[in-house]
């Protein structure tokens, strides 16, 4: 880890908060850390969302009826590795093309946020419902990256279609969600439109 420490000005607003400022010392740390992290049993979906043009959405699903409370299968949109009703290693299923994606609600935007989206704040995210061509709804909702230009005009019901970072960058930020329809020239800056899934 490189870490460089720089005394701070007194006139910096980080002072404010003390009674005591002017008995105050504080400094500006600069540090860049450098760790490996592994997706473990979620990497089939992050090497999924990071084909660029071949890029695709999967989930998991869980066979396993009599372990779960309704006796149903279960589909986790937000995959999971594992049940977490009967803990039976869940199976991978890719979206086709025809899934639904549709607005459920929005979330709060987000002023504050990690290196990935530092860029692109605020970072606004929608909630969102899949639902598969034979008309089944996944069991689990989940939270996608949107443009503030749509958001702010987005209501629930609204058809959504993913696109792909064209270099990826390994985060969940390389899938983004935008209105169905959407023209190439409109898309976000650096997303591109899987052949998987049409916009």
């Amino acid at each position: 880890m490189t870490v460089e420490d720089k005394f701070l000005d007194p006139k910096d607003k980080s002072y404010i908060p003390s009674r005591h400022p002017d008995q105050l010392v504080i400094a500006a740390r600069d540090a860049h850390v450098r760790y490996k992290k592994s997706y473990g049993g979620m990497s089939p979906y992050f090497s999924g969302i990071m084909g660029r043009e071949n890029a695709v959405l999967r989930y998991t699903l869980c066979e396993n009826q009599e372990g779960h409370d309704d006796s149903n299968l279960l589909r986790f949109q937000v995959p999971r590795a594992d049940c977490p009703e009967c803990y039976e290693k869940n199976k991978w299923e890719t979206l086709p093309d025809p899934t639904g994606f549709f607005v459920e609600t929005k979330s709060t935007a987000v002023e504050l946020a990690g290196i990935s989206f530092m860029k692109q704040l605020p970072v606004t995210v929608v909630w969102i419902k899949a639902v598969l061509p034979e008309k089944i709804e996944l069991d689990t909702l989940a939270a996608g990256m949107i443009h503030i230009d749509d958001y702010d005009s987005l209501v629930k019901g609204d058809e959504l279609r993913p696109v792909f970072r064209k270099e990826p960058r390994a985060t969940a930020s390389d899938v983004m969600w935008v209105r169905k329809g959407m023209t190439l020239d409109k898309l976000p800056e650096g997303y591109i439109p899987s052949k998987n899934y049409k916009i």
